[in-house]
């Protein structure tokens, strides 16, 4: 760490907004905490973003430097950056002069980008304390797994794996593992070779990692076909990023795979709820000792404790500073255990023409359990029947029957009736996917 630290002593200062653009690697970590040592404001690139999304990604944040891969340095400099020579290693530094700053609120450490639904990704100002608790609570509750060694398979500007990598395995005193997203079979916001993911997994033979379903369900799709595939090294694997059905957690029991659900959001510095339990499997677990959370009337899940101080471009937030709760927008409840359950999105709601309410999420997460389907959609706004548009190489008669069984399951108002299959996955690059991979 020493070359990177003492160059950026001299170049980097708390007034210093410094985006982080470069593939996961240990100088990754290591300029994480040289920049966060220096109490610069950090802001992680996404590797999906796509350029006019990091042009506005810099602009409302203010930033001034850019540590970046050597191959980068040209699109730095299409925003107006320029190269600070001498930088150590791979990786390079770049400045540029700006003659008004927006403003921050007070305490801003790290600014991560929800990238939602539009084109603008809306920035979260996250302070160190809050990440700490984070952190903090984290090893506390997964201490009973005894992880040493964890694999960082997500992307480090990902806050999940950011907090975890960084945070949460200092204070657990845990040993990170960050090779390149290439080696891990990962490009771009959803491209996935599963099996250089596994041999790499089988390489570092990791006590822990996090997955997001899509992946979690790869990997059991392999183990599935595959008996000769070992991963009983593994202690701890968290889920989390999307509503993961019960079938594919009951599928990964099934694979002697330690799957723990989580729940999060950015604005909670990515983690609210972790189960630790594996007879309670569909729950996201008890609330982290950092943070308390309360169901609205309507089911809304609402929080208070540890939370953002701002978003860029607001300020009406910062006077709450977390005493008071935040609606989360999503659903969810409590059972007897006071374990939380994910229903789904408030807003991402079909009203049938019936007046049920079905949350898609729910749906989606149970058709995505079917090994066949890599992808789907779910829509019914208004009409009596539910829709499925399942990305497959199986015919449609074929996953008909498939979803038929499904539809077992589910109530009668919550069941698949019409189905339609694309041979074409959903990506950025057709439009069906926004560039954070929602469809």
């Amino acid at each position: 760490m020493e070359p990177y630290q003492t160059y950026l002593k001299n170049h980097v200062g708390k007034t210093h907004r410094v985006a982080v653009h470069l593939d996961n690697s240990d100088g990754w970590l290591q300029i994480d905490r040289i920049l966060t040592q220096q109490q610069a404001v950090i802001v992680p690139i996404p590797h999906f973003f796509s350029h006019k999304q990091i042009q506005h990604m810099i602009d409302v944040a203010g930033v001034d430097r850019v540590v970046c891969n050597t191959a980068a340095e040209p699109l730095w400099q299409s925003y107006g950056f320029d190269t600070v020579t001498g930088f150590p290693g791979s990786f390079t530094l770049m400045a540029r002069k700006l003659n008004r700053y927006p403003p921050l609120p007070a305490q801003t450490h790290k600014i991560t980008f929800t990238s939602g639904t539009t084109n603008e990704p809306k920035g979260v100002c996250l302070s160190l304390p809050h990440l700490q608790a984070v952190g903090q609570s984290l090893a506390q509750v997964t201490n009973q797994f005894k992880v040493k060694k964890h694999l960082c398979v997500l992307p480090l500007s990902v806050l999940l794996e950011n907090v975890a990598a960084t945070h949460a395995a200092e204070k657990a005193n845990i040993s990170v593992m960050a090779p390149p997203l290439a080696e891990l079979g990962l490009s771009g916001s959803s491209g996935l070779d599963i099996m250089k993911l596994i041999a790499a997994i089988s390489h570092y033979r990791p006590d822990s990692l996090i997955l997001m379903p899509q992946m979690l369900k790869a990997i059991i799709t392999v183990i599935a076909s595959q008996a000769d595939i070992d991963l009983s090294f593994l202690k701890f694997i968290a889920v989390g990023g999307a509503v993961c059905s019960k079938g594919l957690l009951s599928k990964a029991k099934q694979c002697k795979l330690p799957v723990y659900e989580g729940y999060g959001i950015s604005e909670c510095g990515s983690v609210i709820s972790l189960n630790t339990d594996p007879n309670k499997l569909g729950s996201v677990g008890k609330i982290l000792p950092h943070q308390q959370v309360k169901i609205n009337p309507d089911g809304e899940i609402l929080t208070k404790g540890n939370l953002f101080i701002g978003y860029l471009g607001q300020d009406s937030y910062n006077s709450r500073q977390g005493n008071e709760w935040y609606a989360t927008g999503d659903l969810g409840r409590f059972d007897k255990d006071n374990s939380l359950h994910i229903i789904g999105r408030k807003k991402n709601v079909i009203i049938n023409s019936f007046g049920r309410n079905i949350s898609p999420d729910w749906i989606e997460a149970e058709l995505l359990s079917i090994s066949e389907i890599q992808q789907a959609v779910v829509y019914g706004e208004s009409q009596p029947y539910l829709t499925a548009i399942c990305v497959s190489s199986s015919s449609q008669a074929q996953l008909y029957k498939k979803i038929e069984n499904l539809n077992l399951s589910l109530p009668d108002y919550a069941q698949v009736k019409q189905l339609l299959v694309s041979k074409r996955a959903f990506t950025v690059e057709n439009n069906m996917l926004t560039a954070s991979g929602k469809a």
